[in-house]
């Protein structure tokens, strides 16, 4: 057995664990699953319940290991045996990796932890215990160190604390006090808030775009690339064969069209990929608020900041990832970053929090195939992160060197020159493993368009 990943054992020595789970998981139905979305879930609301009193730690340690084993027994029990959805077992993996970080953070943490902003709007407390359990990015609570007490006199966070973003975490006997919202600097706060029907309006109308445009690519990356890319089963060498063995001709209707040479053939398949993950996760954002706008269970302002912020517009690295793409895991990579470094007595600093936390984000996407079955190539999806890493610390360095930050035009072209090449390596990977074929959302704005578009748009020569 190979310690480190190998095309035969892509998780290296836990290998056996991945052949176990791949030959007694379950099919995920209609009828079961509750057990892995909701069952596992309930310790941590209750965690979250008990974080609004003071002394409640040890009941939270053991609500904890009580949410864990639920969490993993299920991860590891269930999961989408069809390769059409096979795609979808890697989000689910890693969903369950950021709840047991949320588990352990919920646990550890020693005084109170309470979001006063929404209460004191009237928001049920009930409902605000709820808001800190989904609230991934953090967004409006203060700063404060699992391992900290508390917030120190005249509000201001303990110095060895400053990089770690957990919550209004209080004292025994102190009074949690939130006068004012506060953001972290990489959010953009809209300037106005729209009304409860217009926000739920523009929520649906952005989560149906965003389907509409996704679903047409992935239903064109199935009819081109049947025996390729757009395969559900392991295909070598697809993205070369879908770019040799084709030729597309755009704007079919005008003259003879344009046609596409190999490389845009093959660049455009790559940001297809990434397009589709990017209007995916965007598409559930905006879903979750409509419904949650729409029926007055939150305020307009809880889901006002999006989830992204034109990552097209990035022209450097560190505003592609620290600024424009989703803080989903943010705050996670950052407290774990944190931690290790105290656990390895390292120096907390910017740079070593930097690099570990592209480092774990790393590893958190490569074993986030783990349920996945094949498994595509592991080692592109997790070395894409570092290098964004090294990439990002060489922006600084570029600073201090000239001081001048990366932007601008050269900052685009070098920031898509990094972020196409290491894409270039995870698609590669994903569409030889069959991933291309998958539905991820249900398949019908793209079927009902595609004959149009064939026919006006992009076709085969």
């Amino acid at each position: 057995m190979p310690l480190l990943p190998s095309p035969t054992a892509p998780f290296g020595f836990l290998e056996p664990l991945h052949a176990y789970v791949l030959a007694h998981s379950e099919p995920l139905t209609w009828s079961n699953w509750w057990r892995l979305a909701v069952l596992p879930t309930i310790p941590l609301f209750l965690q979250a319940v008990l974080l609004r009193k003071e002394g409640t730690r040890k009941d939270r340690l053991a609500l904890g290991v009580i949410g864990i084993a639920l969490l993993w027994h299920a991860c590891l029990r269930y999961r989408f045996e069809q390769p059409w959805y096979n795609a979808l077992n890697n989000g689910i993996f890693i969903g369950c990796m950021t709840l047991t970080v949320r588990y352990l953070e919920f646990a550890l943490i020693k005084g109170r932890l309470v979001d006063q902003y929404w209460e004191d709007k009237g928001q049920h407390w009930l409902v605000s215990a709820f808001d800190v359990c989904t609230n991934a990015r953090w967004i409006g609570l203060d700063p404060v160190g699992p391992r900290s007490n508390g917030i120190e006199k005249g509000g201001k966070m303990p110095k060895a604390d400053k990089e770690v973003s957990v919550g209004t975490e209080v004292k025994p006997g102190d009074k949690a006090i939130s006068p004012a919202r506060s953001y972290p600097p990489w959010v953009v706060v809209p300037n106005s808030l729209p009304s409860r029907s217009h926000a739920t309006i523009r929520h649906l109308t952005i989560a149906f775009r965003n389907y509409v445009i996704s679903d047409i690519l992935l239903s064109l990356l199935r009819s081109f690339g049947t025996d390729s890319i757009g395969s559900y089963t392991p295909v070598p060498d697809a993205l070369h064969r879908f770019s040799r063995d084709n030729t597309f001709v755009l704007f079919p209707k005008l003259g003879n069209g344009l046609e596409s040479p190999w490389w845009m053939t093959e660049m455009a398949a790559v940001i297809a990929v990434a397009v589709c993950v990017w209007l995916g996760l965007s598409m559930g954002y905006h879903g979750m608020a409509g419904v949650l706008v729409g029926t007055g269970f939150h305020e307009v302002e809880a889901w006002e900041i999006d989830l992204f912020d034109h990552p097209l517009k990035s022209d450097s690295l560190l505003d592609f990832w620290g600024h424009r793409w989703h803080q989903f895991f943010r705050h996670s990579f950052t407290l774990v970053s944190i931690q290790t470094l105290r656990f390895l007595h390292l120096p907390v600093t910017s740079t070593y929090v930097l690099g570990l936390s592209f480092f774990f984000s790393g590893a958190m996407h490569a074993m986030g195939q783990f349920t996945m079955n094949p498994v595509p190539a592991v080692f592109p999806i997790f070395v894409l992160f570092p290098i964004s890493g090294l990439g990002c610390a060489l922006e600084v360095q570029f600073k201090r060197w000239t001081g001048k930050k990366v932007g601008g035009f050269w900052g685009r072209i070098w920031t898509w020159s990094v972020m196409l090449t290491t894409g270039r390596w995870a698609a590669i990977a994903w569409f030889e493993s069959g991933v291309g074929g998958s539905y991820l959302c249900p398949a019908w704005a793209g079927d009902l368009l595609k004959p149009f578009i064939l026919e006006w748009i992009l076709n085969r020569k």
